[in-house]
């Protein structure tokens, strides 16, 4: 696709009706994620419609990656031989968020080797999926099988593997390559998301640290938090009180406020305070791919 091409054509439509589309859009999206969650709720596939426990060999699904079914890794050609790159990671997002939102989808560009285009690990329950592709895989490997734009996929299930990276080299539909040419060359027109329920820890960081300090709540359990907050409270002038400490604390524990909220309730400006959000150390990790020489396969 030619991306300048594609600019001038936003051009050409103009920002109201830009936003019109994008509004009709969205509006599509959110339709289709409420059945989603319509369906998720009763154990079912919104694509499908059938229970996530049943599989049909002569009609793929996504909800096979669930492996609530018989799926074996030997089908995983049949399923993205039916559907693309972005279907199958937005519906795995989707999935993911269902049980934490968020917090199961490491897409932090920090953690991203530089050399690659993407590089996304989600976690459900007890498995978990990535996908990869590096720049020699959006080009193609010259002089080998692998000589098309594709990118690799792992799954494993209880930490072991059920498919390797390395096992397929799946290739981009049309609609990926469009998608992904545009945001590469045109980040500062086009913005590529994973629709309503598709959020992960990329966007999780990019919200306004004092946004994420009012607007969130505690979690008793770590392995359930999105964020990890800190904060450093050093006195001024008087000592700080413990009192005021132990109240601040009280309240935290009784409405599932962060510290960092009450600090200027209690504190007041006696104080000087820095606080620092940060990933969960819940949020998984990426899974590498390890290099391998390749024998022109």
């Amino acid at each position: 696709m030619d991306p300048e091409a594609f600019e001038k054509m936003l051009e050409r439509l103009g920002p109201e009706e830009i936003d019109h589309r994008n509004q009709s859009q969205h509006e599509l999206n959110l339709q289709e994620y409420e059945r989603f969650k319509d369906s998720y709720s009763r154990g079912e596939c919104y694509l499908c419609g059938k229970p996530f426990k049943t599989i049909s060999k002569e009609k793929p699904c996504l909800h096979w990656l669930l492996r609530r079914c018989k799926f074996k890794a030997k089908d995983f050609p049949k399923l993205y031989r039916e559907f693309d790159y972005h279907q199958i990671e937005s519906y795995l997002r989707w999935i993911a968020n269902e049980e934490r939102f968020q917090g199961n989808i490491n897409d932090l560009k920090d953690e991203r080797s530089e050399k690659k285009v993407f590089q996304t690990t989600i976690q459900w329950k007890n498995i978990e999926w990535t996908f990869e592709c590096s720049e020699s895989d959006y080009q193609g490997h010259e002089g080998t099988k692998s000589d098309f734009p594709h990118f690799h996929f792992q799954m494993r299930i209880e930490e072991r593997p059920f498919i390797k990276f390395n096992s397929h080299h799946i290739p981009f539909s049309e609609r990926d390559l469009f998608n992904l040419d545009l945001v590469r060359e045109k980040p500062d027109i086009v913005h590529h998301d994973f629709g309503p329920g598709g959020s992960g820890m990329q966007e999780a960081v990019e919200i306004e640290p004092q946004d994420i300090v009012e607007n969130t709540t505690l979690c008793e359990d770590e392995a359930e938090a999105t964020y990890h907050i800190q904060t450093m409270i050093k006195a001024d002038k008087e000592p700080i009180s413990g009192d005021a400490i132990v109240a601040m604390a009280e309240e935290s524990r009784k409405t599932g406020k962060p510290m960092a909220s009450l600090v200027q309730k209690y504190l007041g400006e006696s104080v000087q305070g820095s606080t620092v959000v940060s990933p969960s150390e819940s949020v998984p990790k990426i899974a590498k791919r390890t290099a391998r020489k390749r024998n022109n396969q």
